[in-house]
């Protein structure tokens, strides 16, 4: 039996501050945990936390239709946010949010090992490159994060307000998986 993602990062899942860990709004992270990419989200949305997955609401159907488009599977890759925990509202995580969680995101990805991680979205990006730069800017370039190739792409919920991110999200993930 695999592990759960629970028991797999028990300890630091324990650190993490008990005002900071609402199990109702909680979404564990998904896939292999020897997944050659991961994907990384901002925080969970309303649908995430009722089927407690990232990525299944509107934005991870366009998530996995890129995917599909491209002819990679859903259950190849990790997936997870930066906080685990969905922001009352739906905004913004907030800094205390981020460092609270932080240290979670670093054991999954020392765990895991991904030879590439994909940021989706602004928010996620300027978090893990620590950079104020526009996912514009910078999707589909190559940074280094700890002997890791970073790759930003477009936030598959920003395809449904610009059609031709859908493209670029599309091109940068290709270009993603022609490397792994």
């Amino acid at each position: 039996m695999s592990p759960t993602f629970e028991s797999e990062f028990e300890d630091v899942l324990a650190a993490v501050p008990e005002e900071q860990f609402d199990r109702s709004r909680f979404v564990p992270s998904v896939g292999p945990l020897d997944a050659d990419v991961m994907l990384v989200g901002e925080a969970p949305g309303e649908q995430e936390v009722e089927h407690e997955e990232p990525f299944v609401g509107s934005a991870g159907g366009r998530l996995n239709s890129a995917l599909e488009s491209i002819g990679v599977g859903r259950r190849d890759l990790y997936i997870t946010n930066l906080v685990k925990v969905r922001p009352p509202e739906n905004r913004d995580p907030r800094r205390a949010e981020i460092d609270a969680w932080w240290p979670v995101l670093e054991a999954e990805i020392e765990r895991v090992d991904p030879t590439v991680i994909v940021t989706l979205g602004s928010f996620a990006t300027r978090e893990l490159l620590d950079t104020d730069e526009n996912i514009s800017d910078v999707h589909g370039e190559t940074f280094e994060l700890a002997d890791h190739d970073v790759v930003p792409t477009y936030h598959p919920a920003a395809t449904f307000y610009d059609e031709s991110k859908k493209g670029e999200m599309e091109d940068d993930l290709k270009s993603v998986f022609g490397r792994v």
